[in-house]
Protein backbone atom coordinates (compact mmCIF):
# COMPACT_ATOMS: atom_id res chain seq x y z
CA UNK A 1 0.00 0.00 0.00
CA UNK A 2 1.27 3.78 -1.12
CA UNK A 3 -0.01 7.25 -0.88
CA UNK A 4 1.07 9.57 -2.96
CA UNK A 5 0.91 13.18 -2.09
CA UNK A 6 -1.69 12.80 0.27
CA UNK A 7 -3.97 11.20 -1.80
CA UNK A 8 -5.83 8.00 -1.98
CA UNK A 9 -5.60 5.85 -5.26
CA UNK A 10 -7.26 2.38 -6.13
CA UNK A 11 -4.72 0.25 -5.13
CA UNK A 12 -5.02 1.52 -1.01
CA UNK A 13 -8.81 0.88 -1.86
CA UNK A 14 -8.16 -3.04 -3.24
CA UNK A 15 -5.66 -3.13 0.38
CA UNK A 16 -8.56 -2.42 2.49
CA UNK A 17 -10.84 -4.68 0.48
CA UNK A 18 -8.51 -7.59 0.93
CA UNK A 19 -7.50 -6.65 4.94
CA UNK A 20 -11.63 -6.56 5.69
CA UNK A 21 -12.41 -10.21 4.47
CA UNK A 22 -9.39 -11.97 5.97
CA UNK A 23 -10.44 -9.84 9.36
CA UNK A 24 -13.82 -10.91 9.20
CA UNK A 25 -12.96 -14.86 8.23
CA UNK A 26 -11.25 -14.17 11.48
CA UNK A 27 -15.14 -14.41 13.32
CA UNK A 28 -16.51 -17.14 11.12
CA UNK A 29 -18.11 -19.65 13.10
CA UNK A 30 -19.18 -23.22 13.75
CA UNK A 31 -22.03 -21.73 15.55
CA UNK A 32 -24.95 -21.42 13.08
CA UNK A 33 -26.44 -18.34 14.80
CA UNK A 34 -23.50 -16.18 14.91
CA UNK A 35 -22.01 -17.28 11.38
CA UNK A 36 -25.55 -16.52 10.31
CA UNK A 37 -25.16 -12.89 11.43
CA UNK A 38 -21.42 -12.53 10.54
CA UNK A 39 -22.38 -13.15 7.14
CA UNK A 40 -25.47 -10.44 7.52
CA UNK A 41 -23.02 -7.99 8.22
CA UNK A 42 -20.56 -8.78 5.97
CA UNK A 43 -22.46 -8.74 3.18
CA UNK A 44 -24.38 -5.65 4.26
CA UNK A 45 -20.71 -3.73 4.40
CA UNK A 46 -20.34 -4.74 0.58
CA UNK A 47 -23.88 -3.68 -0.45
CA UNK A 48 -23.14 0.22 1.58
CA UNK A 49 -20.16 0.24 -0.54
CA UNK A 50 -22.13 -0.15 -3.18
CA UNK A 51 -24.63 2.57 -2.22
CA UNK A 52 -21.94 4.99 -1.16
CA UNK A 53 -20.25 4.82 -5.07
CA UNK A 54 -23.76 6.05 -6.48
CA UNK A 55 -23.93 8.48 -3.85
CA UNK A 56 -20.03 9.68 -4.75
CA UNK A 57 -20.71 9.45 -8.20
CA UNK A 58 -23.93 11.58 -8.13
CA UNK A 59 -21.70 14.06 -6.46
CA UNK A 60 -19.08 14.16 -9.09
CA UNK A 61 -16.66 13.55 -6.61
CA UNK A 62 -12.50 13.07 -7.60
CA UNK A 63 -11.73 10.12 -7.59
CA UNK A 64 -9.52 9.94 -4.37
CA UNK A 65 -12.82 11.41 -2.43
CA UNK A 66 -14.72 8.41 -3.76
CA UNK A 67 -11.91 5.83 -2.82
CA UNK A 68 -12.33 7.65 0.39
CA UNK A 69 -15.84 7.18 0.95
CA UNK A 70 -15.85 3.48 -0.49
CA UNK A 71 -13.10 2.50 2.41
CA UNK A 72 -15.34 4.42 5.14
CA UNK A 73 -18.27 2.07 3.95
CA UNK A 74 -16.31 -0.82 3.98
CA UNK A 75 -14.81 -0.31 7.53
CA UNK A 76 -18.46 1.44 8.79
CA UNK A 77 -19.26 -1.59 10.63
CA UNK A 78 -16.19 -3.00 11.75
CA UNK A 79 -16.93 -2.93 15.03
CA UNK A 80 -20.17 -5.46 14.61
CA UNK A 81 -18.21 -8.49 14.11
CA UNK A 82 -16.84 -8.87 17.45
CA UNK A 83 -19.52 -7.05 19.12
CA UNK A 84 -21.71 -9.75 17.98
CA UNK A 85 -19.10 -12.68 18.42
CA UNK A 86 -18.71 -10.87 22.14
CA UNK A 87 -22.02 -9.84 23.14
CA UNK A 88 -24.29 -12.32 20.77
CA UNK A 89 -26.45 -9.15 19.75
CA UNK A 90 -26.51 -5.99 17.70
CA UNK A 91 -28.09 -3.74 20.30
CA UNK A 92 -25.60 -1.42 21.49
CA UNK A 93 -27.44 -0.77 24.53
CA UNK A 94 -26.76 -3.96 25.69
CA UNK A 95 -22.93 -4.04 24.25
CA UNK A 96 -21.43 -1.58 23.57
CA UNK A 97 -21.82 1.35 20.61
CA UNK A 98 -20.64 -0.42 17.60
CA UNK A 99 -19.35 2.53 15.95
CA UNK A 100 -16.79 3.69 18.97
CA UNK A 101 -15.74 -0.07 18.85
CA UNK A 102 -15.18 0.04 15.20
CA UNK A 103 -12.49 2.77 16.11
CA UNK A 104 -11.44 1.58 18.38
CA UNK A 105 -10.42 -1.92 16.50
CA UNK A 106 -9.32 0.36 13.62
CA UNK A 107 -6.87 2.26 16.11
CA UNK A 108 -5.46 -1.29 17.40
CA UNK A 109 -5.00 -2.59 13.95
CA UNK A 110 -3.37 0.26 12.77
CA UNK A 111 -4.72 -0.57 9.24
CA UNK A 112 -5.01 3.07 8.31
CA UNK A 113 -1.47 4.40 9.37
CA UNK A 114 -0.25 4.77 5.79
CA UNK A 115 -2.94 7.16 5.15
CA UNK A 116 -2.79 10.75 5.09
CA UNK A 117 -3.03 12.00 8.90
CA UNK A 118 -6.23 14.39 7.15
CA UNK A 119 -7.71 11.04 5.79
CA UNK A 120 -7.08 9.12 8.70
CA UNK A 121 -9.27 11.64 10.92
CA UNK A 122 -11.64 12.06 7.98
CA UNK A 123 -12.43 7.56 8.60
CA UNK A 124 -12.48 8.26 11.81
CA UNK A 125 -15.05 10.54 12.34
CA UNK A 126 -16.96 9.21 9.81
CA UNK A 127 -16.97 5.87 11.19
CA UNK A 128 -18.12 7.12 14.72
CA UNK A 129 -20.79 9.40 13.53
CA UNK A 130 -22.60 6.76 11.07
CA UNK A 131 -24.81 5.68 13.84
CA UNK A 132 -25.55 8.54 15.94
CA UNK A 133 -28.64 10.82 15.83
CA UNK A 134 -27.08 13.39 14.53
CA UNK A 135 -23.49 14.66 13.08
CA UNK A 136 -21.15 15.99 15.87
CA UNK A 137 -20.29 19.67 15.01
CA UNK A 138 -16.82 19.68 13.55
CA UNK A 139 -14.96 22.39 11.21
CA UNK A 140 -14.12 20.10 8.68
CA UNK A 141 -16.45 20.24 5.40
CA UNK A 142 -14.88 16.82 4.06
CA UNK A 143 -15.39 15.33 7.34
CA UNK A 144 -18.95 15.86 7.23
CA UNK A 145 -19.55 15.38 3.43
CA UNK A 146 -18.04 11.88 3.89
CA UNK A 147 -20.06 11.26 7.21
CA UNK A 148 -23.33 12.05 5.43
CA UNK A 149 -22.58 9.71 2.55
CA UNK A 150 -21.83 6.70 4.76
CA UNK A 151 -24.69 7.52 6.97
CA UNK A 152 -27.28 7.89 3.45
CA UNK A 153 -25.27 4.45 2.23
CA UNK A 154 -25.90 2.77 5.68
CA UNK A 155 -29.46 3.67 5.99
CA UNK A 156 -30.61 2.75 2.24
CA UNK A 157 -29.26 -0.97 2.98
CA UNK A 158 -31.02 -1.41 6.43
CA UNK A 159 -33.78 -0.73 4.73
CA UNK A 160 -33.09 -3.38 2.74
CA UNK A 161 -32.05 -5.80 5.18
CA UNK A 162 -35.42 -5.75 7.41
CA UNK A 163 -37.61 -5.92 3.95
CA UNK A 164 -35.67 -9.10 3.36
CA UNK A 165 -35.84 -10.36 6.83
CA UNK A 166 -39.80 -9.45 6.96
CA UNK A 167 -40.10 -11.62 3.43
CA UNK A 168 -38.02 -14.56 4.50
CA UNK A 169 -38.73 -14.22 8.34
CA UNK A 170 -41.14 -17.93 7.85
CA UNK A 171 -38.61 -19.61 6.38
CA UNK A 172 -35.13 -18.17 8.32
CA UNK A 173 -35.83 -16.16 11.04
CA UNK A 174 -33.35 -14.10 12.57
CA UNK A 175 -34.40 -12.86 15.89
CA UNK A 176 -31.35 -10.44 16.60
CA UNK A 177 -32.42 -8.21 14.11
CA UNK A 178 -35.39 -7.47 16.06
CA UNK A 179 -33.15 -6.54 19.29
CA UNK A 180 -35.51 -8.42 21.99
CA UNK A 181 -38.57 -6.16 21.01
CA UNK A 182 -42.07 -8.05 21.26
CA UNK A 183 -44.03 -8.75 17.97
CA UNK A 184 -47.10 -7.33 19.07
CA UNK A 185 -49.93 -6.03 16.73
CA UNK A 186 -49.59 -2.09 17.82
CA UNK A 187 -47.39 1.04 17.17
CA UNK A 188 -46.70 4.28 19.17
CA UNK A 189 -48.55 7.50 18.38
CA UNK A 190 -45.38 9.34 19.42
CA UNK A 191 -43.50 7.84 16.07
CA UNK A 192 -46.62 8.60 14.17
CA UNK A 193 -46.77 12.04 15.34
CA UNK A 194 -43.16 12.37 14.62
CA UNK A 195 -43.03 11.03 10.75
CA UNK A 196 -46.15 13.97 10.36
CA UNK A 197 -43.74 16.55 11.89
CA UNK A 198 -41.35 15.13 9.52
CA UNK A 199 -38.76 14.77 11.90
CA UNK A 200 -36.34 12.30 12.96
CA UNK A 201 -37.65 9.57 15.89
CA UNK A 202 -35.64 8.29 18.59
CA UNK A 203 -34.73 4.66 19.33
CA UNK A 204 -35.95 5.46 23.24
CA UNK A 205 -39.71 5.59 21.22
CA UNK A 206 -39.34 1.95 20.24
CA UNK A 207 -41.50 -0.82 22.42
CA UNK A 208 -42.03 -3.38 19.51
CA UNK A 209 -40.83 -4.96 15.82
CA UNK A 210 -43.75 -2.54 14.31
CA UNK A 211 -42.25 0.58 15.85
CA UNK A 212 -38.97 -0.46 14.65
CA UNK A 213 -39.71 -0.07 11.08
CA UNK A 214 -41.72 3.02 11.67
CA UNK A 215 -38.70 4.91 13.04
CA UNK A 216 -36.90 3.81 10.00
CA UNK A 217 -39.23 5.62 7.63
CA UNK A 218 -38.69 8.29 10.11
CA UNK A 219 -34.57 7.82 8.55
CA UNK A 220 -35.87 9.62 5.22
CA UNK A 221 -35.58 12.86 6.88
CA UNK A 222 -32.24 12.32 7.70
CA UNK A 223 -31.26 11.75 4.12
CA UNK A 224 -29.15 13.92 2.68
CA UNK A 225 -28.85 13.67 -0.96
CA UNK A 226 -30.99 13.21 -4.13
CA UNK A 227 -29.61 10.33 -4.85
CA UNK A 228 -30.50 8.26 -1.83
CA UNK A 229 -34.18 9.62 -2.60
CA UNK A 230 -33.95 8.32 -6.17
CA UNK A 231 -32.81 5.03 -4.85
CA UNK A 232 -35.51 4.68 -2.09
CA UNK A 233 -38.38 5.33 -4.90
CA UNK A 234 -36.52 2.76 -7.56
CA UNK A 235 -36.44 0.19 -4.64
CA UNK A 236 -39.48 0.90 -3.52
CA UNK A 237 -38.60 0.99 0.07
CA UNK A 238 -41.00 3.22 1.38
CA UNK A 239 -43.71 1.03 -0.13
CA UNK A 240 -41.81 -2.99 0.83
CA UNK A 241 -42.08 -1.50 4.49
CA UNK A 242 -45.08 -0.17 5.11
CA UNK A 243 -46.42 -4.10 3.92
CA UNK A 244 -44.89 -4.62 6.92
CA UNK A 245 -46.82 -2.87 8.95
CA UNK A 246 -50.60 -2.86 10.48
CA UNK A 247 -53.05 -1.84 7.38
CA UNK A 248 -55.48 0.66 8.10
CA UNK A 249 -56.49 4.34 7.44
CA UNK A 250 -53.33 5.88 9.81
CA UNK A 251 -50.93 3.60 8.08
CA UNK A 252 -52.41 4.73 4.65
CA UNK A 253 -51.99 8.53 5.75
CA UNK A 254 -48.34 7.56 7.12
CA UNK A 255 -47.55 6.43 2.99
CA UNK A 256 -49.13 9.01 1.06
CA UNK A 257 -47.14 10.97 3.47
CA UNK A 258 -43.75 9.79 3.08
CA UNK A 259 -44.04 9.46 -0.45
CA UNK A 260 -45.05 13.57 -0.84
CA UNK A 261 -42.17 13.91 1.63
CA UNK A 262 -39.76 12.04 -1.62
CA UNK A 263 -41.28 13.35 -4.03
CA UNK A 264 -40.98 16.90 -3.22
CA UNK A 265 -37.26 15.74 -2.38
CA UNK A 266 -36.61 14.47 -6.07
CA UNK A 267 -37.94 18.00 -7.04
Amino acid sequence: MKMINGYMERSDLLFFRKWFRKYVSNFYSDDSFIMQNIRLKEDHSWRVCSNSIKISNSKGLSASDRYLAETIAIFHDIGRFEQFSRYGTFKDSESEDHAFLGVKILTSEDILSLMASDEQKVVYFAVENHNKFSISAINDERSVLHSKIIRDADKLDIFKVFIDEFQFRESNPNPALYMGFPDDPGYSGSIIEDIFNNTLSSIENVKNQNDLNLIRLTWLYDLNFTESFRLVEKRKYIERIMETLPQNAEMMSVRAHLEEYRDMMLG
